[in-house]
Order: C-alpha cells, then structure tokens, then sequence
C-alpha cells in the first residue's frame, strides 16, 4: 500500500423533483389540479368581458371548473397542487359573475326604459 491512498469517489445525489431523473422509491409527484388554469384563465376573461351576457357564460364556466379544481385540492392536497390557482379563479369567476348580472340588469332596465320613451312617444302623436 502506498502511503497517499485516493478517497473513494463520491455517492452520487438522489435526483428529485425537477432533476430529470426518476424520484425515489415510494414518492409521488403532485399534479396540478385539472381545471384550475383553466378556471383562472375564465375567470380574468369574465371580468375583461363583463358585458352583458358573455362576462355571465364565461364566469360560470371558470366558477364551476374552480371550485371542482378546488374540490380535488381539498380532498387530495398531496397529490394534486395549484390549489391558489383554484382559489383565484373562483374569487375571479364570483366577482365576474357580480359584474355579468349587474351588467345584464342594467341592460334590461336600458331597454325598458327606451321601449316605454319610444311607445309613450309614439301615444302622444310625436
């Protein structure tokens, strides 16, 4: 034996998440939840395109696609992930669906109001 002897070679790390490798024995990798993009996604739509019927369609949509996205979070948070995505876009589909009605409410009272102008307009002789 010499007097200087190499050190063994180094153990090679673990590869994890995100290393490219396979994840250790028994690990699982958390998904994103399906729905919960897509949900936001609607969501920030509604609210760009809150007239008076498409902002509605659009909120309901993103509203019913969170809150199942936030269902699966809820019940399975170790496997599904993004539960924050979820979350935002219910509140973005619940504020666009505030903004869709009263949208939708105010077109309807414009439009009564100018049937009852023209029609009462049109009983006077004008």
């Amino acid at each position: 034996m010499s007097q200087y002897q190499t050190p063994p070679p180094p153990t090679p790390p673990m590869p994890g998440p995100g290393d490219g490798g396979m994840p250790p024995q028994g690990y699982m990798q958390r998904v994103d939840a399906p729905g919960a993009t897509a949900g936001l996604v609607l969501g920030i739509l509604s609210l760009v395109f809150s007239g008076p019927l498409v902002g509605l369609i659009l909120a309901w949509i993103g509203f019913i696609k969170s809150r199942d996205a936030k269902t699966l979070c809820e019940a399975d948070p170790t496997r599904y992930g993004n539960a924050g995505i979820a979350q935002a876009g219910y509140v973005c589909s619940i504020i666009g669906l505030c903004l869709g009605a009263l949208t939708t409410c105010c077109m309807c009272g414009y439009f009564i109001i100018v049937a009852l102008a023209i029609s009462g307009g049109a009983a006077s002789g004008f």
